[in-house]
């Protein structure tokens, strides 16, 4: 019978070493992850904006003026609803003059997006221009729609 060879085993400072490394790891990539999704789920925000812009033109066209509401049982209004499909953003729509509409989207609170300082407000107007705004009130339409 050979003599039994010398077996290796894992020590506990090595799975504690293990273990710190995963934690630094993660600890740096997590920042990175929640900045994307953040941004990925803006792209929620975007889309109905541009959705009811287009509703707007449509309605502009059936009755010679822009809806005020959201109203999607009515004829008065977009037909559309008032809360993003993901539920992460509420529309708002203002119509300062008879040839102008804006369309505001905010994150809604608890929804996760209410994290995202850097794009607070998204809006679009009658005619395409866009815009975003920070917490603070400061422009930020490149970040926001680039």
């Amino acid at each position: 019978m050979a003599p039994a060879g010398r077996q290796r085993a894992v020590t506990l400072l090595e799975m504690l070493l293990a273990v710190a490394l995963a934690g630094v790891l993660a600890a740096i990539a997590y920042p990175s992850y929640r900045a994307q999704l953040l941004r990925a789920h803006r792209l929620e925000a975007i889309e109905a904006l541009l959705a009811a812009a287009a509703a707007q033109e449509r309605f502009h066209l059936a009755h010679g003026r822009y809806a005020d509401r959201f109203a999607t049982g009515s004829a008065a209004g977009l037909r559309l609803p008032a809360v993003t499909g993901g539920g992460r953003y509420e529309l708002a729509l203002a119509t300062p003059a008879p040839s102008d509409f804006i369309v505001r989207a905010r994150p809604l609170p608890g929804s996760g997006q209410d994290e995202d300082g850097r794009c607070n407000e998204l809006w679009i107007r009658a005619d395409g221009r866009r815009g975003a705004s920070d917490r603070r009130g400061n422009d930020s339409t490149q970040a926001c729609w680039g």
